[in-house]
Order: structure tokens, then sequence, then C-alpha cells
């Protein structure tokens, strides 16, 4: 019997076409590292994409960080300066940050925190016979964190007060926080303010003083590992925050973001009242008489203070942009206020006037934020106000200083 070896369509045998097929696996193989190069290229290039991201949120966003810290992956976390509270923001006492390319002015700003929680040098526990001591009370425009503190106009008066009329040092301390109002300021000065031994008591009054928007940054929450040492998913975690949070505050809050450019307030009384309306949440709200209650508790409750610990009171007033740039004047709200300090017995000073001499040039950073010359002039209007009506040789401080003359607020309306 002759044995036979079953062959195929093609005349070939089955061992002949198994040995003709065994480079397959081989090629599969090939097409398995090709896939497997792909893969990896793409991961390589979202990585870079993401470091190119990276780089760029870290040059362009806003970070706080440790003054001293340093390196590829400097840990950024608001709460090293901010801390939150049941009576609102607070300054940390001691907190030394760098505020890396400030929203309002792109500029890197060393802040440092003295032990009492405010943006000032530290103070002796007693103060001395030979020194007036000026206690700042205000929002983020006083704390000016987006400001060299030498820029800020708290600290341009103490320098043009120094020497002082009557030979004793003049120290200002700023007490201002970012996102605060009138009751806040009281509470801060019956928290920590009174133990400097004020000898005066500026309050640096903002239109929505009765109504502060402060909430968002509190909406943020406490930053975990990532969010601290990623600009990119910070950021992109307080965007996806941050719309939703105007999407819940609601267009009430928000509308006269919106109608600002679209309505004619620089030359109709009737629209800059349209647009204070709008805003009744922020600044409107002193254009809203039901507003000022809550400031006139407080300007009780500092009259009381002012009684018992024997300081006087000067309010200062800053108004808005958009009263500054108008082709008309609308002075209600510091209307409003200076007949309230006149009744507490306050001196007063309307910045209004000054910044409206100044109208043709660059004033605010944004609706309410002075740049680095108009702090000055403000620094300026203010030293010589406490020059006159508290440090002048011979005359005694009133509880209710007169209208600040032209030389301190030039210009007219």
């Amino acid at each position: 019997m002759v044995n036979t070896v079953p062959t195929g369509p093609d005349g070939r045998t089955e061992t002949q076409m198994k040995v003709i097929g065994a480079p397959e696996p081989r090629d599969r193989r090939s097409r398995s590292r090709l896939i497997a190069r792909f893969l990896g290229g793409m991961v390589v290039l979202a990585l870079v994409l993401l470091c190119m991201l990276e780089a760029w949120f870290r040059a362009h966003s806003t970070r706080v960080v440790a003054a001293r810290a340093s390196g590829p992956l400097i840990e950024s976390d608001p709460d090293l300066l901010i801390r939150y509270t049941s009576r609102g923001r607070r300054l940390v006492p001691g907190a030394h940050v760098r505020i890396l390319k400030h929203q309002l002015s792109g500029l890197d700003i060393d802040m440092q925190i003295n032990s009492m929680g405010f943006r000032a040098r530290e103070l002796e526990s007693r103060k001395r016979p030979e020194e007036f001591r000026v206690l700042v009370l205000g929002d983020s425009i006083t704390w000016g964190d987006y400001l060299p503190a030498d820029e800020v106009y708290v600290n341009r008066a103490e320098r043009l007060l120094n020497p002082s009329p009557d030979g004793r040092r003049v120290e200002l301390i700023n007490a201002g926080v970012g996102d605060i109002g009138t009751r806040e300021e009281m509470d801060i000065l019956e928290e920590s303010g009174l133990a400097t031994q004020p000898d005066l008591v500026v309050v640096a009054f903002y239109l929505n003083d009765s109504r502060p928007p402060w909430g968002f940054a509190g909406e943020l929450g406490r930053p975990g590992w990532l969010r601290r040492h990623s600009a990119l998913a910070a950021e992109l975690y307080r965007s996806r925050r941050l719309q939703r949070w105007i999407k819940e505050q609601g267009e009430p809050r928000w509308g006269w973001v919106y109608a600002r450019d679209r309505i004619p307030w620089q030359k109709d009384p009737a629209a800059l009242e349209q647009l204070a309306w709008l805003a009744r949440y922020d600044w409107g709200a002193a254009w809203q008489p039901e507003s000022w209650a809550a400031v006139d508790k407080e300007l009780a409750r500092l009259r009381k203070l002012a009684g018992r610990h024997s300081f006087g009171v000067l309010i200062v007033s800053f108004p808005v942009r958009f009263q500054v740039e108008t082709d008309f004047v609308d002075d209600r709200p510091q209307r409003a206020l200076e007949e309230r300090a006149r009744a507490n017995g306050f001196g007063f000073l309307d910045l209004l006037p000054l910044l409206r001499s100044h109208r043709s040039e660059t004033i605010y950073f944004d609706h309410c934020h002075p740049v680095p010359a108009a702090n000055a002039w403000i620094g300026e209007a203010l030293a010589q106000c406490i020059r006159s009506e508290y440090l002048t040789p011979g005359r005694k401080a009133r509880r209710e200083a007169p209208t600040p003359s032209l030389s301190a607020a030039p210009g007219g309306r």
C-alpha cells in the first residue's frame, strides 16, 4: 500500500501550507508594536500639551504661594492668606505669601500680614505718647492686594504725614480685607482693631458696603493636592464653579455687568439710575433707600465704640467709576453718607470731586479699584484732611470735621 499525503486545491501539502503561513504571528506582532507606538505617541503628545497649558496658566493666572516657595511644583493655596469665619473673611495672622500675576494689576505682590491680621508692620503692644495711630478699615480697595504696599493710598498718606505738624509719629494701620462691608469692618474693629489703641479710625466706605458681594471665593472650598499644585486644574475647577455660581445667583445680581455697554449711562442720568438699579446687589445698593438701614446700625455701633474708647472717626467715601466718568454729577449716595456722618459727629471726606477732576486720566483697573496714580491722589487728600483736622498744633480735633476744601479734594464735580 502506498501512503499518500493529502494535498490542497493548489497541489500543496498541508505541511507546506503551514510552513508558508508561518510568518503570520510575526505580522501580528509588528501591527501590535505599531499600535503601541501610536498610542504611546498620543500619550506623549497629550502630556506635552498638558504641560504647555500648565505653563501658560502658571504664567497668566493668579496664584497665592508661600513667600519662600520655589521649584517646578509650587503649592498654590488661597487659604495661606484668607480664612473664612462665621463673621466673614479675615486675613491669616502672620501670613507671608506672594500673589502671582494678580488678576487686576498683573503684578506679583509680596503680601505680609502682621500678628493682628492686618497688612501693616508689627505694632508695639503699648502705644507711645509721641505716637498718633490711625486705624483704616475698608474692603479690597483699602487692602490693596493688587498693589505693592507702598503704592496703596494708606501707606502713601502715612509717608506724607511724617513728620507731622505736632511732632508726633503718625502710624497708619491698614485693616482692610477684601469682600467685606460695614458690618464686618465693625466686627474687625471689635475683634482686633481696638487693641491697636487708635487715636483715629478711618472708615473707607464703598457703595456696596451695606451688601458686600462676598461669597464666590468661599464656594471654591479647601483645594486638594491637585488644585494646590496645578494652575491648570485650579483654573478649570474655578471656571466650572464660577459658571454654576453665576447661574445660581441669577440675572438680578449680574444684570449691570451685561448692561453697562448697552445703555448711555455716561450722558443720561436716567440711564445711570437704571444701571444702579441693576447693580442693587452690589454698588447700586447706595441708591436704594432701604439699604441704608444696615449702614445706620453700624454707624451707631461705631459711635458707641468711639465714645467708649476715645477715638475720632473719619468717614471717607469712595465712588464707583460710573459716577466719576459721567457728564453730569449724581452724588446722592455721598450726600446720604455725609448726612449720616455728621449726625454721628464724624468727619467726612468725599473723594468724588477729587477723582472727577482727573476723569480724563486712567483712574481704575475695573469699576472700583484705583490704579497707583489714583492711590497717590487719594493718599494726598487723606493726609491733608488728617493733618488739618487732627494734627494741627493748638487745634483740638473735632468730632465733626468741616466739609473738605477744594485743596483737600481738588477739582469741581
